[in-house]
C-alpha cells in the first residue's frame, strides 16, 4: 500500500485549484491585490461567484525549506525575495503515506481528484481575506486551522476545509502546513546529542507559523491580538500542544476543537521517542546508528513506512517544547485559565464495545462499568433486545460511556464544568454532538459508504462548520436544502465564537454554555440545544468519565 499511495502522489500534480473549486486569475493580468511582508511582497487572487471578494493568498513561506541540513531541525526564517511573489497555486503537501485515499468515504468525499504531489518542502501557509480589508486598520479576527490526519497525514487545503464562509463572515482564515510523521516526529539519540532534544519538528513549524502570522497578519487585515486557533481530530492535538508549549510566545484567545479535546493523551519521554526512533530505522533496513549526514542523504521517500509499528507520529517529553507528561497536567499549571474552547464530537465516531445482540450488549457493559453497573441499575436504566444492542451501544458511545478521550460528548461537557468552576466563569466553553447525517445515494446502500454504517462519520462535520459544500463538490453528495441551512447555521456559530469567544447571534438558537449545567447543543436533523438537569443516564455517563479520565464530577466529589 505504502508504494501504491507514493506512485499515486508522485503521478498526481494536480492544480489546487480544482480541489477549492476556486478560480485564479493569471498573474500578468492581475496588479492589485499585493500585501507587503517582512520579507517581500506577495500577490494574491480572487474567487469567484458568490465569494468574488475573497482574496487567497496561496503557499506563502513562513520558513525555509527543510530539506537537506535543515531536515529534522528546528524551523529557520525565510529567504527575503524582492520581486513581487505570485501566491496562485498552493504548494506540496507534506512527505506522508496518505491512506486514507483508499478508504471509503474518504476517497470519494475528500481525494475523488487524487493525491496533490508531495514534497519535503512544504513550510507554506494560506491566507483568506476580503478585497476591501487588506490593511492594518481593518482589525479582523484571526482563524488558523490546522488539519486533521492525526500528526502523520492530511493536508490543508482539502475541499472540506475551505475558508471562503469564514472570509466573507469577516474573518482572516490562515491554514497552515507543517512536517508530519517521519519528518515531522523522528527522535534519535543522534539527534538528541546534536541539537540537546529531537522529535516534535512538526509542532516546531507550527509555533514558527504563529510567529509569522502575528508579525505579518495585520496588513491582510488581521488583528494579531484577537487569535482563534482552531483543528479537527489530530489538529486537536496541534492546536492543544501548541498552546501547552513553553516556547509558544503567541497569545491565542480562543480553540476550536473538532473531534476532540485531548485531555489525557499522554506525551512519550524524549527517551521512549529515541527508542522508538532506533526501532524505526531497524525497520526500514538501516542501523540505528546510522550517521545523521547520511540520513539527511537519503532520499525522502526512502525514509516513509507508515506499516512499522514504530512509525514516527506523536510528540514527546523533549523539555524544550513538550515539558507537560499530558495535557491535563498543562491544564492543572493554569495554561488554560484564559482560553475559551468550542469543542464536539460526531455522533457515531466514538469508542463502543462491538455487540450483536443484547446479551453480548449487557455482558459488555457489566465488564467495562464495573460496580456503576450495579449501582445505576444498568440493565434496567437502558433497555436493549437484540436489533437495537447495536445502535445502542454505538450512541451511549458518543454520548459518554466511551473510552475514547476524543470522541466523547461528556468529555467536553465535564470539562466545560471544571474549567467554569476553576476559573470562576472567566473562560466559557462551548459543546457540541454533530449528529446530521450525510445524504447517501441509492448506490451507496449495502456499502461502506452507507448512511447505516458510517453515520455522522469522522470529519464530516468540517463540510458544515466550514460551510464548504458545494453543488458537485463532491460529486457523490446531493446536498440538500437542510444540509445547506444547517452548514450556514453551523459557520454562523463557527464566526460568532471565533469574534467574541460567544457563538450565539441573531437568528441562531441559544447555545448554553458548558458550565455547572454542563450544557450543550446537538447540530443534526434539527438543531436542538440542551441545558436542563441530567438525566440518571447522563449521571451514570458523568461518573463514569470522570473515572475513566480524571474529569471531576461535582456530584461525586
Amino acid at each position: 500500500m505504502q508504494k501504491r499511495m507514493i506512485a499515486l502522489a508522485a503521478m498526481a500534480a494536480l492544480t489546487a485549484s480544482m480541489l477549492m473549486g476556486s478560480l485564479s486569475m493569471a498573474a500578468e493580468e492581475n496588479t492589485e491585490n499585493i500585501v507587503d511582508t517582512a520579507y517581500g511582497k506577495v500577490q494574491g487572487i480572487n474567487h469567484t461567484g458568490d465569494y468574488a471578494d475573497v482574496v487567497e493568498f496561496r503557499g506563502i513561506p513562513y520558513a525555509a525549506p527543510p530539506v537537506g541540513d535543515l531536515r529534522w531541525k528546528p524551523p529557520v526564517d525565510p529567504e527575503p525575495w524582492e520581486d513581487v511573489l505570485v501566491c496562485d497555486t498552493y504548494k506540496d503537501i507534506p512527505m506522508q503515506v496518505l491512506g486514507g485515499a483508499e478508504v471509503e468515504p474518504y476517497l470519494s468525499d475528500l481525494y475523488y481528484d487524487g493525491v496533490p504531489k508531495m514534497s519535503e518542502d512544504c513550510l507554506y501557509l494560506n491566507v483568506m481575506t476580503t478585497e476591501d480589508s487588506m490593511n492594518a486598520d481593518a482589525k479582523k479576527p484571526v482563524f488558523v486551522w490546522f488539519h486533521g490526519g492525526g500528526l502523520n497525514s492530511c493536508y490543508t487545503f482539502e475541499p472540506e476545509g475551505n475558508g471562503e464562509a469564514f472570509a466573507k463572515n469577516g474573518i482572516v482564515f490562515v491554514s497552515v502546513e507543517q512536517r508530519l510523521g517521519a519528518f515531522g516526529y523522528l527522535s534519535l539519540p543522534q539527534l538528541t546529542e546534536e541539537q540537546g532534544q529531537s522529535g516534535n519538528y512538526g509542532l516546531m513549524d507550527q509555533i514558527k507559523a504563529m510567529q509569522w502570522i502575528k508579525e505579518n497578519i495585520a496588513n491582510f487585515g488581521g488583528d494579531p491580538e484577537n487569535i482563534t486557533v482552531g483543528g479537527q481530530s489530530g489538529g486537536t492535538t496541534k492546536a492543544m500542544s501548541m498552546e501547552a508549549s513553553p516556547m509558544m510566545d503567541v497569545e491565542v484567545d480562543r480553540l476550536i476543537l473538532e473531534s476532540g479535546l485531548k485531555y489525557t493523551s499522554p506525551f512519550a519521554t524524549q527517551e521512549e521517542a529515541e527508542n522508538q526512533g532506533v526501532a524505526y530505522l531497524q525497520d526500514l533496513g538501516l542501523d540505528g546508528e546510522i550517521s545523521l549526514e547520511e540520513l539527511r542523504n537519503m532520499d525522502a521517500a526512502e525514509l516513509l513506512d507508515n506499516t512499522s509499528a514504530s512509525y514516527p507520529q506523536s510528540m514527546n517529553q523533549d523539555g524544550l517544547y513538550v515539558t507537560y507528561a499530558d495535557i491535563k497536567d498543562a491544564v492543572e499549571a493554569g495554561v488554560f485559565d484564559n482560553v475559551s474552547i468550542l469543542s464536539g464530537t460526531n455522533m457515531g465516531e466514538g469508542s463502543y464495545p462491538q455487540v450483536t445482540n443484547a446479551e453480548d450488549f449487557y455482558a459488555a457493559y457489566k465488564e467495562q462499568l464495573g460496580d456503576l453497573y450495579d449501582k445505576y441499575d444498568f440493565e434496567n436504566l437502558v433497555k436493549v433486545t437484540d436489533i437495537s444492542a447495536c445502535d445502542t451501544s454505538r450512541e451511549l458511545g458518543t454520548y459518554g460511556l466511551g473510552t475514547n478521550i476524543s470522541r466523547s460528548l461528556m468529555v467536553n461537557r465535564l470539562f466545560g464544568k471544571m474549567m467554569a468552576e476553576r476559573t470562576g466563569g472567566n473562560t466559557k466553553n462551548y459543546s457540541y454532538v454533530f449528529s446530521q447525517v450525510t445524504p447517501e445515494s441509492i448506490t451507496d446502500i449495502g456499502t461502506d459508504r452507507s448512511a447505516a454504517s458510517q453515520w455522522a462519520w469522522h470529519t464530516s462535520e468540517m463540510w458544515y462548520a466550514f460551510d464548504s459544500m458545494r453543488e458537485g463538490v463532491p460529486e457523490v453528495r446531493q446536498w440538500r436544502d437542510w444540509d445547506y441551512e444547517l452548514a450556514e447555521k453551523m459557520n454562523q456559530y463557527w464566526s460568532n465564537f471565533i469574534k467574541t469567544g460567544d457563538p450565539n447571534g441573531e437568528g441562531l438558537a441559544e447555545w448554553p454554555v458548558a458550565d455547572e449545567n454542563m450544557g450543550y447543543i446537538d447540530f443534526g436533523a434539527g438543531i436542538a440545544v440542551h441545558n436542563e438537569e441530567l438525566c440518571e443516564l447522563e449521571q451514570l455517563m458523568a461518573e463514569f468519565t470522570s473515572n475513566q479520565f480524571g474529569l471531576p464530577w461535582g456530584e461525586e466529589d
